[in-house]
């Protein structure tokens, strides 16, 4: 009898694993990209993969973890793509207005996303350590300039963070949407310690930036097509 090679059998099992669970993931990914308000179920997800819905259990705990995990990533990836967007605003509190504006509308476009990025926020904390990387860059500009109102640059990271998880919550949840974008960096913006009119400024120069922004990102697109 031939000898098994038990080594090569756990190589495959575990490619096999892999390649399901990527494709649980990609699938979760398209139905929560989609623009609707129908609820994601497992059940939505395992036939969009193609696979038995018991198959989910065996790669995530529940719909919860897989959120998480899809939040942690949409997160990280749309705060790689703004910066341009982001740098192209020399004033440091207009590059966290920008930085604001292009994710929360990016959220607004498909509001289950927006539920998934607060799902990774709140029970992922590593997701909004990341962030506040550049987030406290601008701030500790915005400080050395005397434009912050804190004397901690961690606190108004935190409150800026804590504004964007409200935001993320209330579009996830259909309450609000894309119109509501400028006020919330409005309010950012002045929690930070703007003047109304200085905060109305640069929340204008945000959108225009983000104008910039979504053209070049679909001009990108089209090219990819």
């Amino acid at each position: 009898m031939a000898r098994v090679n038990l080594e090569r059998r756990a190589e495959i099992g575990e490619a096999k694993r892999a390649r399901t669970r990527a494709a649980i993931l990609e699938a979760a990914r398209a139905c929560y990209a989609t623009p609707t308000a129908a609820p994601v179920t497992v059940e939505t997800v395992m036939q969009a993969a193609g696979l038995a819905k018991g198959t989910f259990y065996t790669h995530f705990q529940d719909l919860a973890a897989l959120e998480a995990e899809l939040g942690a990533t949409l997160i990280a990836t749309l705060d790689e793509r703004l910066q341009a967007a982001r740098l192209a605003a020399d004033h440091p509190l207009t590059r966290t207005a920008t930085a604001v504006t292009v994710m929360l509308r990016n959220l607004a476009a498909a509001p289950a996303r927006a539920r998934l990025a607060a799902r990774a926020v709140i029970t992922m904390p590593e997701v909004g350590q990341a962030v506040q990387v550049r987030l406290r860059q601008d701030l500790a500009d915005a400080q050395a300039a005397g434009l912050l109102a804190f004397k901690s640059v961690d606190l108004a990271a935190g409150v800026v963070l804590a504004l964007c998880e409200l935001a993320a919550r209330e579009i996830g949840a259909g309450r609000i949407g894309a119109p509501a974008v400028p006020d919330i960096v409005r309010a950012v913006l002045r929690a930070l310690g703007c003047a109304p009119d200085d905060a109305a400024l640069r929340a204008d120069e945000a959108v225009r930036h983000a104008n910039l922004f979504a053209k070049r990102m679909a001009a990108d697109s089209g090219t990819d097509s």
